[in-house]
């Protein structure tokens, strides 16, 4: 029997509410599997990120003990894909780089283990951003190394004033419920 999408959390930002920091608060209360949408990511100005962190309450837990491995399938000059991997961060990155309207990053994430304080918490994200004229696909994985239970995440990019995440952004949280 396949699941159903409970929507528990959505944010779109409107015209003239332009914002650094997006919280879905309270909204992980079980242990389901959680599927984080987000579309026509936008930012400012070009350069701009896309970090996630778990939440506990509203506080962005910034313990540098999460571990990714992702690809690129955006081919290289060699022809090769490129393989990342790194240890020990405190966030999920989802992309670099991105650029201004109408150039938009959208991605999927799901999230296992969010609300289990006896499990790590771990996700698998697929990716798609433009940076400067190039579209990138990325496929990335990761784990949180601590056993705390979130009820949250938050997205945060490094552009601010007007410069964040511009309108039209969306992320939406859903359950999972088999």
């Amino acid at each position: 029997m396949a699941g159903k999408l409970i929507q528990v959390a959505n944010h779109l930002v409107a015209s003239g509410s332009e914002v650094q920091i997006v919280k879905l608060e309270s909204c992980i209360t079980t242990n389901d599997v959680h599927l984080l949408v987000a579309n026509n990511i936008t930012v400012g100005a070009a350069g701009g990120i896309c970090d996630i962190q778990p939440l506990v309450d509203s506080t962005a837990d910034t313990t540098s003990n999460i571990d990714v491995a992702w690809i690129n399938f955006n081919q290289s000059a060699s022809g090769a894909y490129q393989n990342f991997g790194n240890a020990n961060q405190s966030i999920w990155r989802i992309t670099d780089g991105m650029n201004e309207v109408p150039n938009a990053a959208h991605f999927i994430m799901y999230l296992h283990n969010f609300n289990s304080s006896s499990e790590f918490s771990y996700i698998t994200t697929d990716i798609v951003s433009h940076q400067g004229s190039h579209l990138y696909g990325f496929s990335q994985g990761g784990v949180k190394t601590e056993t705390t239970a979130y009820n949250g995440v938050q997205i945060e990019t490094n552009q601010s004033g007007g410069g964040g995440f511009q309108a039209k952004t969306q992320y939406t949280l859903y359950k999972i419920e088999s």
